[in-house]
């Protein structure tokens, strides 16, 4: 569970601080996608972030038994 916690930040920055940076100006994508590339990026870097929660909720859990 910390592991996953610790990953967030680092996900979040490499999905908008470093791949998003790239398509923008790598001319990857035509202006107009850039706003869905973004909802995309996020849905990505929510995964880790449910995850995270999921773990929480099972090492909770495992200190009720």
């Amino acid at each position: 569970m910390l592991v996953q916690v610790a990953i967030l930040p680092e996900e979040w920055d490499a999905s908008f601080h470093k791949a998003l940076p790239i398509l923008e100006e790598g001319g990857y994508l035509p202006k107009e996608d850039l706003p869905k590339v973004k909802r995309i990026l996020f849905a990505c870097a929510m995964t880790y972030v449910s995850a995270a929660l999921l773990r929480m909720l099972f090492v909770w859990r495992w200190f009720k038994r």
